[in-house]
């Protein structure tokens, strides 16, 4: 059978541990997720960025460099169309300031914000998730089932305004580091299920 030629986003986006290995020789630890590149590795990717590449060390496992990522075509959120994307790794997305004229927030508006990548979809088995309580300050230890949640208890649906709290940050003076969010990290967007103070009593 041919080898099939795979694109770097693809690589990356089915298996990014993977990828680093595959591309750069870089593994990941799995406590930091910090890759640490091989010093073949280290050789490789600076020849493909054409310079070297300082702190190399710490960069986080993942992450396609820059130089490399540089795609024609724009990268988009599904559900989310009309967000605009800061970052892709991990996604954070701001919503244009026209889009957040409604009353309550419709979630395929509300912003967009990570820290680090979420799970893929098809790892997750809504069947079998179970919310675990417990721990030293616990008086005993109870699970539930989504299908618990759905049916043991009250449930309320609030309207609460959301925000991040680097919204605006492209216009600190002096400029701050991170993502460069306009105005639109926020959104009031309306909540539904159970209260934490039900689930913990």
């Amino acid at each position: 059978m041919a080898d099939k030629k795979r694109g770097i986003h693809e690589l990356y986006g089915a298996d990014p541990d993977h990828a680093d290995d595959l591309v750069f020789g870089r593994k990941t630890d799995p406590v930091s997720r910090r890759g640490f590149l091989r010093k073949s590795g280290l050789v490789a990717m600076s020849a493909a960025v054409g310079a070297s590449i300082p702190f190399a060390e710490l960069m986080p496992s993942g992450l396609i460099p820059a130089a490399l990522a540089q795609s024609d075509e724009p990268f988009s959120i599904p559900g989310k169309e009309g967000l605009i994307v800061l970052n892709d790794r991990p996604i954070n997305a701001e919503t244009p300031a026209h889009l957040l004229d409604d009353k309550i927030t419709p979630a395929k508006h509300l912003f967009v914000r990570n820290n680090g990548r979420p799970p893929a979809m098809a790892s997750i088995d809504p069947e079998n998730w179970r919310l675990e309580i417990g721990g030293e300050s616990a008086a005993r230890t109870v699970s539930f089932s989504i299908g618990d949640l759905k049916t043991q208890f009250r449930h309320y649906t609030y309207q609460l305004q959301l925000e991040c709290g680097g919204n605006g940050r492209a216009e600190f003076v002096p400029p701050a580091s991170g993502n460069q969010w306009s105005i639109g990290a926020v959104g009031c967007p309306e909540w539904t299920g159970v209260r934490l103070k039900d689930v913990l009593e």
